[in-house]
């Protein structure tokens, strides 16, 4: 791990490290969808830095499926296993990307999810998409990072 990795987790783990994690009954909140009963028995009980990456990587594409208070406890733990599992990091981009304008209702919805981080939780979202960016492979990779950082990130 690099100075500049090490660096990063710690920063997540302060910045996070005061939510308070959300009752067992309250991880999910999409009852619809058939993912949520997995999701809420896979994370139950758990404190974001004892989640194993292998079930973040389960769960990459369920962070919409986690209620507002269990993505802000579980945002951290998704944060570090993007770090170094190329497919977190991939399905955590499009989490972390706002809708364009021809979609206002999920705009509404990412903003009311997110909006609500406070201010050093927000910087350690950008300084980790700033990484994420500085490393992409390729120009594509590199463009929609940034615009994950324009459209929203960098707006604060």
């Amino acid at each position: 791990m690099s100075a500049q990795e090490a660096l990063l987790r710690q920063q997540i783990e302060d910045a996070f490290s005061d939510v308070p994690r959300p009752d067992d009954s309250c991880i999910a909140y999409a009852p619809e969808a058939w993912e949520t009963a997995e999701l809420s028995r896979d994370f139950r009980g758990m404190h974001w830095k004892d989640v194993p990456a292998q079930r973040i990587r389960q769960h990459a594409a369920h962070l919409s499926l986690l209620s507002p208070e269990a993505l802000h406890y579980y945002l951290p733990a998704y944060l570090l296993a993007a770090l170094t599992d190329p497919d977190v990091r991939d399905f955590l981009l499009s989490q972390l990307s706002i809708p364009d304008e021809s979609h206002p209702e999920l705009r509404t919805h990412f903003k009311s999810r997110f909006d609500t981080l406070p201010p050093q939780q927000r910087n350690v979202v950008q300084t980790f998409l700033r990484r994420m960016r500085d490393e992409a492979s390729g120009p594509i990779a590199r463009r929609h990072w940034s615009q994950a950082l324009e459209t929203y990130w960098d707006t604060f």
